[in-house]
């Protein structure tokens, strides 16, 4: 069986235990294994990586979110979460989203760009302190890796205070960070340590490599040299670090990129058992980049929408998308490496 030799069988085990690869394998219907919800209605930030339509606002939109977790079981605590290619904080849901998935139980987690992530939103949502996690996008080591990254002048500043306040508050729950390495900044990993030490400090740091694989790292051996060190250091200061599907592998002495694959290796019924996303207005979604409200193309993707339905209900009509070339513009990192096991275990 190809999951006893792949390097990512960590990743990929409970998924397999589940059933829910199998049944995407196999095609058949299964509810999702994992639930993104993407509450955000608008976005500051336009960073370089992102394929998010930058002119995307949503109004005047219902909480088809509480419909979501209503209709879920709830057996799974860790099935549904919190992001978005909009910010989720910018939701006027984000409290009764928080608050709905609190009272029925679950340990989600939310990823926000930590912008709003300040005393007055959280004065106005309580509730986003239930949740077990904020993951906060760090998008630069200083103002000019930020604002190169993001577009927005001000937002290293404003994030680095909102954290280092929020370490400071009694009611907080758990910070984590996620750092995308882009290849003209793996050798300042030094200055993440830095970042951590001045806002208090964080539990897990999450580190990955462009999952669009337009900025991609060649000089492999520099860079995993720099990540041994760098893990002393984060060890020192006891960071668990997250390094995802390629840069742990380099550490282990393994020269491994990120896994991808080809719009020739789709398949028309995608993997929705595997992990959906719904957006603001209640489209279902497999590719997960498809989730960007408005983006060019990505209706097409669509599985159908919850609003007057259900995610089982819309995911048992087993809807057929022809891949196309161009497809795997709406594919993320996890989705590279979950439809290339379903197609190396097809044939």
């Amino acid at each position: 069986m190809l999951f006893q030799h792949t390097p990512y069988w960590k990743t990929l085990e409970p998924i397999i235990t589940s059933g829910a690869m199998d049944a995407a394998i196999k095609g058949e219907y299964r509810y999702p294994h994992r639930i993104n919800i993407y509450p955000g209605t608008s976005c500051m930030f336009k960073c370089v990586f992102c394929g998010r339509n930058y002119d995307a606002k949503i109004k005047d939109n219902v909480n088809v979110f509480r419909q979501v977790i209503d209709q879920d079981d709830g057996v799974d605590p860790y099935r549904i979460n919190i992001s978005g290619g909009l910010e989720p904080l910018t939701s006027p849901y984000i409290n009764d989203i928080c608050r709905d998935l609190h009272d029925k139980g679950y340990k989600s987690r939310m990823i926000t760009n930590g912008f709003l992530l300040n005393d007055k939103t959280l004065a106005k949502n309580p509730y986003i302190n239930s949740l077990d996690h904020i993951r906060v996008s760090l998008y630069g080591v200083d103002n000019r890796e930020t604002a190169s990254t993001t577009r927005h002048q001000k937002g290293w500043g404003v994030v680095r205070d909102n954290l280092r306040k929020y370490n400071l508050r009694n009611d907080k729950t758990r910070l984590f960070l996620n750092y995308v390495l882009l290849p003209e900044h793996y050798n300042r990993l030094d200055s993440i340590v830095d970042y951590i030490d001045h806002v208090g400090g964080v539990e897990n740091l999450s580190l990955r490599e462009d999952f669009t694989f337009q900025y991609e790292i060649s000089e492999r051996s520099r860079l995993r040299d720099n990540l041994l060190s760098f893990n002393d250091k984060m060890r020192d200061m006891e960071v668990e670090i997250d390094y995802g599907y390629s840069l742990q592998q380099l550490i282990n002495g393994e020269e491994t990129t990120l896994t991808r694959v080809t719009h020739q290796e789709l398949r028309p019924r995608q993997s929705p058992q595997v992990k959906i996303c719904v957006d603001p207005r209640g489209e279902i979604y497999s590719y997960l980049e498809a989730g960007f409200v408005d983006r060019p193309g990505a209706l097409r993707h669509s599985h159908g929408n919850i609003i007057g339905s259900s995610i089982e209900q819309e995911l048992m009509k087993k809807k057929s998308i022809p891949p196309m070339e161009g497809d795997t513009q709406y594919l993320d990192a996890f989705n590279h490496l979950i439809l290339k096991y379903i197609h190396l275990n097809s044939r």
